[in-house]
């Protein structure tokens, strides 16, 4: 009876040290920052996507940060909020180069916007300026974010369109070149 009973003795110490260290451990976690959308770390700098608000129920604004003491501290970095879809992608390249795709659908009519680029860390953001003509089609998906092919920066996108016997529908893969850090993207030869 004696063993029976040390052995439940045993038994409740162990899972009252489990539940202490669960609690130590729950209560001892840093924050998750649901606003923080993306971050990268570049050396000792640590550069981040901040949500700020939410603005007529599908966008969103945000803005980059920066922090060099092991992200204790960030500072805002962007001169102006941007305002993108709550959808939206983020990415940095380089510590310097980063990019923000609002939506992966990009519209013909609204002179394909809703992918941006900063050259300066993020203080500006530019719409880039994607140059393709074609009269068959009314949007350009993007299908993936810039990246560098042999020191040359490229985007791939992909339109769906009339195939070449008309009579049906393909889609058609386009591979996009920047020579200016991604302001500018034309169809790679």
């Amino acid at each position: 009876m004696t063993k029976k009973i040390n052995k439940i003795i045993a038994i409740l110490i162990i899972i009252v040290a489990i539940i202490v260290f669960a609690c130590i451990y729950i209560f001892n976690k840093a924050p998750v920052d649901e606003n923080k959308l993306y971050s990268k770390q570049f050396n000792k700098t640590f550069l981040k996507f901040e949500r700020y608000d939410y603005v007529l129920g599908q966008n969103m604004i945000v803005g980059v940060e920066k922090s060099t003491d092991k992200e204790k501290t960030y500072t805002k970095v962007t001169k102006e909020p941007i305002v993108v879809s709550n959808e939206a992608k983020f990415m940095f390249l380089t510590e310097r180069l980063a990019f923000i795709i609002s939506t992966n659908n990009l519209q013909k009519n609204n002179n394909y916007k809703g992918f941006k680029v900063t050259t300066d860390g993020g203080k500006t953001f530019y719409d880039a300026q994607i140059n393709y003509e074609n009269d068959d089609i009314d949007i350009l998906t993007i299908e993936d974010f810039p990246y560098y092919e042999k020191n040359t920066l490229k985007l791939k996108c992909s339109i769906y369109t009339i195939n070449k016997s008309k009579d049906g529908y393909e889609n058609i893969e386009l591979l996009f070149e920047s020579k200016n850090n991604g302001l500018s993207w034309n169809l790679s030869k």
